[in-house]
């Protein structure tokens, strides 16, 4: 048994922290198994005398307990290239970094080497990093006392404020992050035309965010069957004003302390209306033709936000048209994934910045988006975040009558599967009902953490 210590200070910490951690316990390559992680912790920055102000950036710390077949100077390698993997590039000490994941403890294992030390020196002198500890082995005896000792010592001397819990980082960093969706079109499938006028999207948005969307993603071109394709003109002339308000949003979101608000995702497959979009400041692009255009990975490669690719066989979609039937789809999609990424290998473009989205219903039959969705545990293989836009669609008529816009609770019922799998981003029209699953499953994760029982990260 081994315990990790993780710590995030630059950028979207707890999106850092999450995808670190499901590098670690997921997928084929995963290194760690039967995982607990602890709460997630707070602190202010270290740093010596004379260390640029700039480096000054409060951390969010947390401990990811496991097993592992990997002997500790694997284990080294293996975290440091997930380090690097996840962008970290400056490892001078005291730096700011984007991922820091150090070996805290190996039961039964003490090594003393020029590389490696554990259990970690500074597991003592840390108040960061005891009260992750006493979350996960709090009667483990460290020099001569318990980790349950050291840490009450520590929190006493402690200053106020130097460590605390932080339970919407604990929310973020442990539950998929929700991406509320901002249709302004006059046809999308479930809500076409409610959000055309740029006050009232925006008005929806406020409340989206109110309700707990990390992301909001804003689209002004249907992609339902059979639906009309619009030039680009018009897709920009609906969407820079909510773009600027959103903007506009963020700042408010800001102003009253929040460190990391929402992202704004731009869902578009136009070449000009990504452009414009990043020049007001988007954070995520969003293309539905998974960046198979040339010209959207010119853009791909020209800039550093991170970019969803999602797979489809046509856009808009062509009613009848889906993976072949006698091709499982999740090896379907996952052999297309992986000549994307290889693509985007070839162009620089980071894999730390990728997202996969499987698509569903997007050229696949209700037969195969329910088989994407059983399996979708199987797309972790990747190594990078997947998001999955359910929402209200047209397979869940397998199992309801309901019109599109009456899907929540089948949507929701789908989703608690996918917050079991692990996916980390849901694409959804009921914010605030998701928003309730995740509280709901994070009071039960408290309370099986306070009971010392196994807790999925």
């Amino acid at each position: 048994m081994v315990i990790l210590g993780l710590g995030s200070n630059l950028g979207n910490r707890a999106i850092h922290l999450k995808r670190a951690i499901s590098r670690l316990s997921r997928g084929s390559g995963a290194v760690l198994h039967a995982v607990r992680l602890s709460r997630i912790y707070g602190s202010p920055a270290l740093t010596p005398t004379g260390a640029p102000a700039a480096w000054d950036l409060p951390y969010l710390n947390c401990a990811l307990l496991g097993e592992t077949t990997l002997e500790p100077g694997a284990l080294l390698r293996h975290v440091q290239e997930i380090e690097s993997s996840l962008g970290r590039q400056d490892h001078r000490r005291w730096a700011p970094r984007v991922i820091d994941i150090d070996i805290l403890w190996w039961d039964g294992c003490e090594i003393k080497s020029d590389d490696l030390t554990i259990p970690h020196p500074e597991i003592l002198k840390r108040p960061f990093v005891l009260e992750p500890l006493r979350d996960l082995i709090p009667d483990t005896i460290l020099d001569s006392e318990t980790v349950e000792a050291h840490a009450s010592r520590a929190g006493a001397r402690a200053s106020v404020g130097e460590i605390a819990h932080s339970p919407d980082a604990d929310i973020d960093v442990s539950y998929p992050t929700l991406m509320g969706i901002l249709n302004i079109t006059p046809n999308s499938f479930s809500d076409g035309g409610r959000f055309l006028e740029p006050e009232t999207a925006l008005m929806h948005a406020r409340r989206l965010v109110e309700e707990g969307a990390g992301i909001i993603d804003v689209g002004a071109e249907s992609t339902r069957p059979d639906g009309a394709t619009i030039d680009p003109a018009t897709e920009w002339a609906r969407v820079e004003p909510v773009l600027h308000g959103l903007r506009a949003l963020q700042g408010e979101v800001r102003s009253l302390g929040r460190r990391d608000p929402f992202q704004i995702s731009i869902d578009s497959r136009n070449p000009s209306t990504i452009r414009s979009a990043l020049d007001i400041g988007v954070d995520i692009l969003n293309d539905v033709t998974g960046f198979t255009q040339p010209e959207m990975l010119e853009i791909a490669e020209s800039t550093d936000v991170p970019l969803v690719f999602m797979h489809s066989l046509s856009i808009p979609v062509v009613k009848g048209e889906s993976i072949p039937p006698d091709r499982d789809s999740v090896e379907f999609l996952i052999s297309w994934a992986e000549e994307r990424l290889a693509e985007f290998d070839r162009r620089g473009i980071k894999r730390h910045r990728l997202v996969f989205d499987p698509g569903i219903g997007f050229g696949k039959t209700a037969h195969q988006s329910w088989h994407l969705l059983e399996h979708v545990e199987r797309f972790h293989d990747l190594e990078i975040p997947l998001l999955v836009g359910h929402s209200r669609k047209s397979f869940l008529r397998t199992v309801t009558e309901k019109p599109s816009a009456g899907r929540d609770v089948e949507t929701l019922t789908v989703s608690r599967g996918l917050v079991e799998k692990g996916v980390e981003i849901l694409r959804v029209h009921d914010v605030e009902g998701h928003a309730t699953l995740v509280s709901r499953h994070h009071s039960d994760r408290l309370s099986q953490l306070d009971a010392g029982a196994a807790v999925k990260p």
